[in-house]
């Protein structure tokens, strides 16, 4: 029969069990949930009757985000982030850029760039961002224009060098810095070597219903069988805000 101090043991060793198998006695958990509520308290996220202090990293919360939460030994609660899906996530910016030049002769026609295109999701708003490295001969200047899927909402906006612009160093020419509607054709400038480029900014917020793609479509003002080029390092950054 075991003595006393070994039955002590015995109830101390189950009691050090039981606080590791059940999070009601060691008061530490870690679940997921769905959000039911935002901000009630602020800085917080509600998962049914649990109220969680969000991490600085779980940004834009949402009614309806799946999320980790995770509850201290002193009875706390955090909500660390959203659980990986198939969808973009929130206030993750995207990038694709151009390893190497593309070059369009002889050509009018609108087209998406190869490389500087992506997809938008649905029911979603996106920070859209083109940078773009541009040339062109005087009579071809590049044409651009932006595809996004037929019920988008928002306008862009543009700045860079003026259709008229041409300077052997690109630098004293003139600009344009205007706001317009996705489909708007914009004409820029050009320097003294089709093969010599200047830098264009687009950028603006795409609202979707049905998403799609988003990509800058560009061609030659005027039809000419020496090249209008896209530059290497070009590059597209698309960040969903919602």
């Amino acid at each position: 029969m075991p003595g006393p101090f070994e039955v002590a043991a015995g109830i101390a060793a189950a009691a050090r069990q039981a606080g590791r198998d059940d999070p009601e006695v060691r008061r530490a958990d870690v679940q997921s949930g769905t959000v039911t509520a935002v901000g009630v308290t602020a800085g917080t996220v509600d998962v049914g009757s649990i109220r969680a202090r969000r991490m600085e990293s779980y940004l834009s919360p949402t009614v309806g985000d799946q999320v980790l939460l995770i509850q201290s030994g002193t009875g706390n609660w955090w909500a660390v982030g959203r659980i990986a899906s198939a969808a973009v996530p929130i206030g993750v910016a995207r990038h694709v850029y151009k390893t190497s030049p593309t070059d369009r002769a002889s050509t009018i026609v609108l087209a998406d760039d190869p490389d500087l295109t992506m997809q938008l999701p649905a029911n979603s708003v996106n920070l859209v961002e083109f940078n773009l490295f541009v040339g062109g001969p005087a009579n071809g200047l590049m044409v651009t224009q932006w595809t996004t899927p037929g019920d988008a909402t928002g306008l862009k906006g543009v700045q860079g060098p003026g259709s008229a612009a041409t300077d052997n160093a690109a630098d004293n020419i003139s600009g344009r810095f205007g706001s317009h509607g996705f489909g708007t054709s914009i004409t820029y400038g050009r320097r003294n070597a089709a093969t010599n480029l200047l830098y264009a900014v687009e950028t603006g917020v795409v609202g979707t219903v049905t998403g799609g793609t988003c990509a800058i479509a560009w061609a030659q003002s005027l039809s000419n069988a020496t090249a209008t080029r896209m530059g290497v390092s070009s590059w597209m950054r698309v960040t969903r805000l919602s």
